[in-house]
């Protein structure tokens, strides 16, 4: 009868310390770091969709949209800025390379480019906001893989040139 309870007090130490030190869910990956953007360096943006492209310039008296020079829209130049000043990666989601699902081929993406003079700071496609409506699709340049980023913010760019102008001016 004691060999019984000391095999068995063996198997449940066992058993506990595999519980114990196996994690089943942790990363195996690192995900890219973005560096922050410094968006009082940023004197452009180039907005590239299917529709077209939309071109942003900072000039002196505000943002202006570049093909007619229309003054653009105070806000929603604030809102894309903010967005890249606190874009954050949070999970890899896909290796495989599946835009259509995430919308990221060429019929849905977005591609963001922030300029500095001529020289791009920072570019990267975004697919659609995560079904979570917490996170958007994004992929970085030279990146074959999807990530999340924090935030749902695809909404900010998905306008057309009309959307982006000033009215009130």
């Amino acid at each position: 009868m004691k060999k019984e309870y000391l095999i068995l007090i063996a198997l449940i130490l066992i058993l506990g310390a595999y519980l114990l030190f196996h994690k089943e869910n942790k990363d195996n990956y690192i995900l890219p770091e973005i560096v922050k953007i410094d968006v009082s360096k940023i004197t452009g943006l180039v907005i590239d969709k299917k529709e077209g492209q939309i071109e942003f310039t900072k000039k002196e008296e505000g943002w202006i949209l570049t093909d007619k020079e229309y003054p653009a829209d105070s806000p929603s130049v604030e809102n894309m800025l903010d967005t890249l000043k606190i874009l954050k990666l949070s999970a890899l989601v896909s290796q495989k390379g599946d835009l259509k699902r995430y919308e990221l081929d060429d019929e849905n993406h977005i591609k963001v480019k922030a300029m500095n003079g001529q020289e791009a700071i920072f570019e990267f496609t975004m697919g659609k906001t995560a079904p979570t409506f917490n996170h958007t699709f994004v992929m970085l340049t030279n990146d074959k893989n999807i990530y999340h980023a924090n935030g749902s913010f695809r909404s900010y760019f998905d306008k057309t040139v009309e959307d982006f102008k000033n009215k009130k001016e």
